[in-house]
């Protein structure tokens, strides 16, 4: 008798091949083309010797057919060969774990195809399968698995569960249920209800999260996967639910992400993970700032390494807590430069009067540390700070080593401003002042010519905020006047 082969998903190219394969062997098989979605009703309808995939359908929604032709009656018993160029990238141990039984490497040669079609059908033909059916042979398969694995019928009603529950949960499962109940199997589930109404109105597989209690108290998260089977008629028979302990994949997330948030803007980070990249932005309203100490090459040959390290960190920490406070974000620090802008990468129009506040109290934090150092008979540090309000353009640079970095002209003028400033003053460019002059005591320095720009640049070293919007006598805090007024842009 012609052995019948099933071919799902194939090319032109591979349909044409296999055909005249099959002239060659003297029509010794009989060949049926298909797709993903139709290979059940296919299988049914001919019960045939071997089903060849051909790895294409593996980039589609039809890589579910694997499992699905495990999990039938029929085709449970059918050897399933993939067709495949590149068994690594095609990820062949999941497949396998999802029911495939071997692979050939195309180009497909005759021999190869019909000793592989016959080694396979033997070894099938020893699988023996219990009166329970294929649920025996899951038990066989799951009973070692580390993850739980739970078989319910239509209605919720647990049938089985293997010994990989208990492992994770620290219990038996009944023991379990009557003492913390359980989010998808406890009797009348709300958690199962839900999933049964997705399930007959076409979903193929849910898969949810929820937090459980171990015996010994222990919190652990829970990710469980439940996937709906269904009889030849389409009416839906049993679920499995496949439970994995995930607390240690969300540890290590909440890590990642701690990490990126002291690396990148949250915004940031939340458009890569929906996206996968970030683009370029053009900002019209950013204020940047620039801080520098004076002579810190001078300190450097004072200190010893540790010594200059530990005081530098102790000065950034102070800052980066400040300008959190205003809504500004740190851009970067080069050795003791220090630079940040505010209005990005969440636009606001309050950025030049936060970044100005920040200033002025991080002047006063260095002021008082260096009270503190001479009264120490230490050498104080003093420093420079420049600022600018302009157009910039931001964005992240590299893939490996990723920075959130900004450029343009504002950045150029922000840090000619810097090194224009006095030691212990803040120094703004003219366009920044056209924004704060009503709010804050500024003096008028003169021009400043800037590197390959031949417009000069005015500048205004800021005092304090006016009398009228200041709740401290040095007119660095904001009063309640001033907070309203910030609170309209």
């Amino acid at each position: 008798m012609d052995k019948q082969i099933v071919l799902v998903g194939a090319s032109e190219e591979l349909s044409t091949q296999l055909e005249s394969m099959n002239a060659r062997l003297n029509e010794a098989f009989r060949l049926y083309q298909t797709n993903g979605r139709a290979v059940l009703k296919k299988v049914r309808e001919i019960v045939p010797d071997c089903i060849l995939v051909d790895s294409s359908v593996l980039h589609k929604e039809e890589s579910q057919i694997f499992q699905l032709l495990k999990q039938n009656n029929i085709s449970y018993r059918i050897p399933v060969i993939l067709l495949t160029n590149d068994p690594e990238e095609d990820n062949l141990s999941e497949l396998f774990n999802l029911g495939l039984t071997d692979f050939i490497l195309k180009p497909l040669k005759v021999k190869e195809l019909v000793y592989r079609m016959n080694w396979v059908q033997e070894k099938l033909s020893e699988r023996k399968i219990p009166e329970q059916g294929h649920w025996a042979v899951l038990n066989v398969e799951a009973k070692s698995s580390v993850n739980g694995v739970v078989l319910l019928d239509a209605d919720g009603k647990v049938d089985w569960v293997n010994e990989g529950f208990e492992q994770i949960y620290g219990q038996p499962f009944k023991e379990y249920l009557e003492k913390y109940g359980h989010y998808i199997f406890s009797e009348n589930s709300r958690g199962f209800q839900l999933m049964l109404d997705k399930f007959k109105n076409g979903e193929k597989g849910l898969t949810v999260a929820h937090q459980i209690r171990t015996k010994s108290s222990d919190k652990k998260w829970i990710e469980t996967t439940l996937t709906p089977l269904f009889d030849d008629y389409g009416n839906l028979t049993k679920i499995i639910a496949v439970e994995t302990d995930i607390s240690g994949v969300l540890l290590e997330k909440k890590r990642t992400e701690k990490l990126l948030s002291n690396i990148l803007p949250f915004e940031v980070i939340e458009q890569m993970k929906i996206k996968g990249t970030v683009r370029s932005k053009k900002y019209k309203r950013v204020t940047v700032l620039f801080a520098d100490f004076k002579n810190f090459t001078g300190l450097a040959k004072t200190m010893g390494v540790d010594e200059l390290i530990s005081e530098l960190n102790r000065y950034v920490w102070k800052f980066d807590e400040i300008i959190e406070k205003h809504y500004i974000e740190k851009i970067k620090t080069i050795g003791d430069a220090y630079m940040c802008a505010g209005g990005l990468p969440l636009r606001n129009y309050s950025n030049p009067f936060d970044v100005t506040l920040a200033s002025l109290e991080i002047q006063k934090f260095v002021r008082n540390m260096a009270i503190e150092k001479e009264a120490r008979g230490e050498y104080p540090w003093e420093l420079r700070l420049g600022i600018h309000t302009g157009e910039v353009m931001a964005g992240v640079i590299g893939n490996q080593k990723l920075a959130y970095d900004i450029w343009g002209n504002t950045v150029n003028i922000a840090a000619r401003m810097e090194e224009t400033s006095r030691e212990g003053r803040v120094n703004v460019s003219g366009a920044t002042y056209e924004y704060i002059k009503d709010y804050f005591e500024c003096i008028y320095r003169g021009k400043v010519r800037m590197k390959n720009n031949p417009e000069e640049v005015d500048m205004y070293l800021v005092n304090r905020l006016k009398p009228e919007y200041s709740e401290d006598e040095e007119g660095i805090r904001p009063n309640a006047a001033f907070r309203k007024i910030l609170a309209k842009y």
